[in-house]
């Protein structure tokens, strides 16, 4: 920021400074065992007795509505865990967790279970569980009890559908699209579909 005010560039430095100021940035180093549970137990400290969100940094969701306001506007609702939900294919069953629920409003689904990776003959429905959640912190206690799982992983899945035998959980079919940039092909395939976008398409 420093460089570009020196280079006559005020109206940039402002926009750095602008966005530095949204938000507080904390890194945490990962201690643990391997699996998606663990770091949502070692922020424990930081997030205290709040709901909070969990978003996968390998996903894009591009729409009208921001993916992360539909689902808080289910959790203000309903005042219970959320999931980020997709259509999937046969081939996404094998990708991601599996959604077995039933819809009591549009796109918005109680769940009973979250299967992992069943494959599409033991998928209970076509909705995946992708691009992360809205906890609530009683998850933590469920985590730390959660005995490891598939590959000797603490796997979020597992502590989550625990905790829907205590409370209420919520899945929202998010109205946006999805691009899992995860993979180099994936990643490809957003920049060229995304580069097509026209400028106010989202707006």
């Amino acid at each position: 920021m420093l460089k570009k005010k020196k280079s006559g560039k005020k109206k940039e430095a402002e926009e750095i400074k602008k966005i530095a100021e949204m938000a507080n940035f904390i890194y945490i180093r990962q201690k643990g065992p391997y699996g998606n549970g663990t770091p949502v137990l070692n922020a424990k400290h930081l997030i205290g007795n709040e709901p909070f969100a969990m978003l996968w940094g390998d996903d894009l969701f591009f729409g009208k509505t921001p993916r992360l306001k539909q689902l808080m506007q289910v959790y203000d609702k309903y005042s219970d865990p959320v999931i980020n939900a997709v259509a999937i294919d046969d081939e996404g069953t094998k990708k991601y967790g599996v959604i077995d629920g039933q819809e009591i409003e549009p796109r918005v689904f109680q769940v009973k279970s979250v299967v992992e990776k069943p494959g599409p003959k033991k998928a209970p429905s076509r909705l995946g569980a992708v691009g992360g959640f809205i906890l609530t912190p009683d998850i933590f206690e469920i985590l730390e009890k959660t005995p490891l799982g598939k590959g000797g992983e603490l796997w979020l899945v597992d502590a989550i559908f625990t905790l829907s035998k205590k409370r209420p959980l919520y899945a929202c079919q998010v109205d946006n699209i999805y691009y899992d940039i995860g993979s180099p092909a994936g990643l490809l395939k957003a920049n060229i579909e995304i580069s097509k976008f026209k400028k106010n398409e989202f707006d």
